[in-house]
């Protein structure tokens, strides 16, 4: 993919969340147009859904059913989406270019949201350790995150057979609240309810802590909805500053987005967010529709314009005070079977 220059140069925006600017616009154009001719080149099967000029709009769950996988000559990595429903996973691989990419692209967004430190930091991780066993692309996800900081330690506190240890999760905290460095604690949001139901009293911290969630929690956490996880987090987590953010992604997607404070996902220079209705239509901001998302990051997989089966809606003017316009995740169009929260609690 080194003739792609436009889209290398799109992976590296010096800054992530402004107005577009016409020459933004032309370089995501001509980005999302090489995507399209590297793919058709290189992928019959992709080739067969064209109609005429017209990019198709890949529907998520086909690449659980077709093989769409692009050709391409570097070493990489496999990872598969949740899949335990009637479709199955889809294993994505993740070659070196598209890999730099992804990580440069995430780094420019960790940074924006102020997810990152140059000082060393601890992470708690409320997910499996990738390394033990065949898990779904969200520990390795994860994992690949603790790169916003050098690593002072890192604890997973989910056991290979993905089953949460409150023990080990607490003791950590309460040895690491007497540390200096910042903490960052990572993982599914029915892990972080397991966390909050967990805690006995609570614990004084030094130091800031910061969190990020993800992998699906409507009808999956337990007892509490998200909010009051957060609010009981809160009350025992005794810290200067407790920052956690949501997390909108999947394996079929290059990139996962974080959330502001307000709990919206504002869309980058590098990607475009829609909503659309049941005749595919584009919705206007506010109407609730199927979340469609474009990034032309991947040499091998054509995901550079699909469907999700997550209903949004598009929003603007937040009051976080972040300018681009955002998506608000309204939850799953389809059930919950087979996403990364659901199986880790099967």
């Amino acid at each position: 993919m080194q003739a792609l220059t436009a889209i290398d140069q799109l992976a590296r925006p010096q800054k992530l969340y402004q107005p577009l600017t016409q020459e933004q616009q032309d370089l995501f154009t001509q980005a999302m147009q090489q995507a399209d001719v590297w793919h058709k080149a290189r992928n019959a099967n992709y080739a067969k859904l064209w109609v005429g000029e017209q990019r198709p709009s890949i529907p998520v769950g086909l690449f659980k059913k077709l093989d769409l996988a692009t050709s391409v000559e570097q070493e990489g990595q496999w990872l598969s989406s949740s899949g335990t429903g009637k479709t199955g996973a889809t294993e994505v691989f993740f070659d070196k270019g598209s890999m730099q990419r992804i990580t440069q692209g995430m780094l420019a967004l960790f940074i924006e949201n102020g997810f990152y430190s140059s000082q060393p930091a601890r992470f708690l991780l409320l997910s499996p350790n990738p390394q033990l066993g065949d898990f779904p692309g969200y520990a390795t996800a994860f994992l690949k995150f603790t790169a916003a900081a050098p690593n002072k330690a890192l604890v997973f506190a989910v056991n290979p057979e993905a089953v949460f240890d409150a023990e080990l999760a607490i003791k950590t905290l309460t040895t690491w609240a007497q540390e200096p460095e910042p903490i960052f604690i990572f993982g599914l949001t029915v892990f972080f309810e397991q966390l909050a139901l967990a805690l006995p009293q609570p614990i004084e911290f030094k130091q800031p802590i910061k969190g990020i969630t993800g992998g699906g929690w409507k009808g999956l956490t337990k007892t509490m909805e998200r909010g009051q996880i957060l609010q009981r987090l809160a009350q025992n987590l005794q810290t200067p500053m407790l920052d956690i953010r949501d997390m909108y992604g999947m394996t079929e997607h290059p990139l996962h987005y974080l959330s502001c404070p307000l709990g919206h996902f504002h869309q980058p220079v590098y990607s475009r967010f829609f909503v659309q209705g049941a005749n595919q239509q584009e919705l206007e901001a506010g109407e609730q529709g199927l979340i469609r998302l474009q990034n032309p990051f991947f040499a091998s997989i054509p995901a550079h314009d699909i469907v999700t089966e997550d209903l949004g809606c598009l929003g603007e003017h937040c009051g976080c005070g972040n300018t681009q316009p955002y998506l608000k995740f309204l939850g799953r169009a389809t059930t919950n079977e087979g996403i990364c929260a659901q199986e880790a609690l099967a």
